[in-house]
């Protein structure tokens, strides 16, 4: 999707957008931010917060920095009762407005599925992160059973032009992690690659573990 596209269809479901992530998408964030192992101090970039889904999950002691471009998601997620130390900022994870190596992590929950160029989204994430940083991912994605990915096919142009529910949430139904983590060439190393299979074609997901490998 385009970015006005992406800014519009998420400040029109920014208010429905937990209750409908906890009826059809629900999973518990403290794992996915609990494998970036971060310590008090330390610095973590939140790409694309969101409502702030994760931000409960974050350790006391830690600054989180979380950007996202819809301003009334932002508004949701500061409605959050955290533990951390929080930054809001309304910005574009594919061009961010942050110095190289600025974050000592970074977190991603259902984010690459949306934007329109996920390569460059993960770039920018590897370029304000520090060498050696992990950067845990959270998706949709693209399933590796054929018989799944015939279903996902079918459901890709209302997934990304309609939304389910419509107008609400829109993301690429064939979101394809394979491509993105070995085949693009960016400077990671892959740590964990767990993926999340199923018959339905709506919830097929990835969590993911990389490590920022740049010299």
């Amino acid at each position: 999707m385009q970015i006005n596209q992406v800014i519009e269809t998420y400040n029109q479901g920014a208010v429905d957008y937990d209750a409908i992530m906890r009826r059809y998408w629900h999973i518990e964030r403290e794992p996915l931010i609990a494998s970036l192992q971060l310590k008090p101090g330390q610095t973590v970039l939140d790409a694309a917060v969101g409502t702030g889904l994760n931000l409960s999950a974050y350790p006391e002691g830690v600054h989180v920095v979380g950007v996202d471009l819809s301003h009334k998601m932002l508004d949701e997620a500061r409605k959050k009762r955290v533990s951390a130390d929080i930054t809001f900022k309304v910005s574009n994870i594919c061009n961010l407005d942050f110095p190289d190596n600025s974050f000592d992590a970074a977190a991603s929950g259902f984010t690459l599925c949306v934007v329109d160029d996920p390569v460059i989204a993960l770039k920018e994430m590897l370029r304000v992160t520090k060498p050696g940083a992990f950067i845990a991912i959270l998706d949709y994605c693209k399933s590796q059973d054929p018989e799944i990915q015939k279903w996902q096919e079918l459901i890709f142009d209302a997934a990304s032009q309609l939304g389910f529910p419509t107008g609400k949430i829109k993301w690429d139904a064939l979101m394809d992690y394979d491509e993105l983590i070995y085949n693009s060439k960016l400077t990671i190393e892959v740590l964990m690659d767990d993926r999340i299979e199923s018959p339905n074609p709506f919830l097929c997901g990835c969590q993911l573990l990389l490590k920022n490998s740049k010299g």
